[in-house]
This record gives structure tokens, sequence and C-alpha cells, in this order.
């Protein structure tokens, strides 16, 4: 009983995404995990109550404890992008001071309007995207270029959201405003990425399309070759097949490919690297660029 709750409920995502596969007639690596702890579960049942034999309790639970490990440590990644994309709404101010009907008046950033005069000052960051109408000032671009010098910005000049005015005061009419700022692009781009696949992952799974068939094949060909050329017993034929079975899942992948994901974007982060997903190009496209 205390076997079958370590297994069963934790392998449960596993059974419903192995059906899933399946019926689309897909292999993944989630077939191959219940390839191995199902095969290797219902055997240990089966030898606690029908027959002597080796019983793979321990060994399917451990097996479910590296796979949901890896999968804790990709959702621990993917919450670290969550905080890198708070960190970057952040960053544009809450408050706006606007010009309306001849009036100063404070209203929340959201609020803002295409169209409106926005009054910045020394050491006040840029609420949202515009031109500037009036007056002469350097604006710290950083957060969007990298470049910690400063830019000139005249009369004509466009500024963005988020970015601090250094020195003088001036009014710019507001462009973009919500979700068509540089700033909210670049937010849609990190949860864009957040979302995707890392190749490696998309590796993985390719790759465990044709381990799910090799562990099949190597499985009943280990049966084959101990029943029926070496003539052992039945129970022992069955038990090395499952054996097969259990090493075959894939708990390196299921592991290190989360855990490497989440060192390489936590370091990345660390040092104010956001790593987007870029489209396939075509060959012609890749020629072209070369």
């Amino acid at each position: 009983m205390l076997a079958s709750g370590a297994v069963l409920w934790p392998s449960l995502p596993f059974f419903v995404a192995a059906w899933r596969a399946l019926r689309n007639g897909v292999l993944n690596m989630a077939v191959l995990v219940v390839l191995s702890v199902g095969t290797g579960y219902l055997f240990s049942v089966a030898a606690t109550f029908l027959f002597e034999g080796v019983q793979f309790y321990e060994a399917v639970s451990v097996l479910l404890v590296f796979i949901l490990l890896g999968h804790w440590l990709e959702m621990r990644a993917r919450a670290g992008a969550n905080d890198a994309i708070r960190a970057l709404l952040n960053l544009a101010p809450p408050m706006a001071n606007v010009l309306r009907e001849g009036k100063e008046l404070q209203v929340p950033t959201a609020n803002v309007l295409a169209g409106d005069i926005v009054i910045v000052r020394p050491g006040d960051r840029i609420p949202v995207d515009g031109v500037v109408t009036e007056g002469e000032t350097q604006v710290d671009e950083s957060m969007l270029t990298g470049e910690s010098m400063p830019v000139k910005k005249v009369v004509g000049a466009n500024v963005a959201a988020a970015t601090i005015n250094k020195s003088g005061a001036f009014r710019f009419r507001a462009t973009k405003v919500g979700a068509d700022t540089a700033l909210a692009q670049i937010v849609k781009l990190v949860q864009e990425a957040q979302n995707s696949k890392a190749p490696a992952q998309l590796l993985a799974d390719r790759a465990s399309q044709w381990l799910v068939l090799i562990a099949i094949v190597i499985g009943l060909a280990t049966f084959a070759v101990w029943f029926w050329l070496i003539g052992q017993t039945l129970l022992f034929a069955v038990t090395l097949t499952i054996t097969v079975f259990v090493i075959a899942c894939p708990d390196a992948l299921g592991l290190a490919t989360p855990m490497a994901i989440m060192i390489g974007t936590g370091r990345g982060a660390q040092n104010g690297i956001l790593i987007k997903k870029t489209p396939r190009r075509s060959r012609t496209q890749r020629i072209w660029t070369s």
C-alpha cells in the first residue's frame, strides 16, 4: 500500500500525458516513463501476491523522484523568468504628469492616452513612448540598448518608456501606450521565450521517440534470448525484460536537461541577459544572412 501511494499518485500526470501522446501517434518521454514505471510496478505487484520474484518498488519510486525533480527545476526556471518580467514591468513609473485642458495632472501610467502631452522632470522615468515637443535633455536608455552613456534628446526625437531623464525638463507627445510601448514588447518576448521549449528539450523529445522503440526491441530480444535460446525459466526471462524497461527510463534526460536550462537561464539573468526563442529561418534566408 505504501509503495502504491509512492508510485501511482506521482506518476498520474505521466499516464495522462502518455495517453494523449499515444492517441496522437507520438512517442515521447512520458510514454517511456509509463513503460518503465508501469511494467515495473505491475510486475512487483504480481511478485508480491502471485509468485516469488524480484520487486521494483524502490526502483520505480526513485525514477519518479528524479523525473519530478527535473520538472520542479524547470518550473523554478520559469518562476525566475516571471521575476524577470515583474522586474521589467516595475521599470515603468506608476504615475505620469500629463497636460490636459491647460492643467498639469498626475494620472496612473495606464491611463495615459496616445496624443497626451507628458511632462518629464530631471530624474524621472519616462512613462510611455513618444516624441519630444518641447525642451532638450539627456536620457539614459541603458535598459533598452545596454549603452550607459546618456543620449541627447531634442525636439522631434523619440523617447521610450522606462528610460531615465538625466538632466533638463521636457515635454513629449505620447505615441505608444500600454501594450504598444517598447517595454511592453520586451515583456511579450520574454513571455514567449518562457512558454517555448528550449532546443535541447526538443532534441530530448525527438531522441525519446527512438528510445521508446529501442527499449521495446531490446526488452523483447532479452526475453527471446533468455527464454528460447538459453532456456531459462519464464519468470527469469520476464524479470530481465522488466529490468531493461526500468533501466531505459529517461531519468537522465528528464533531470539533466531542465537543470542545465535552469542554471543557464539563471546565470544569464544575473548578468542582465534574457534569452528569447528565434524563429527557424529558411535555407535561402540563412544564405542571404551569410
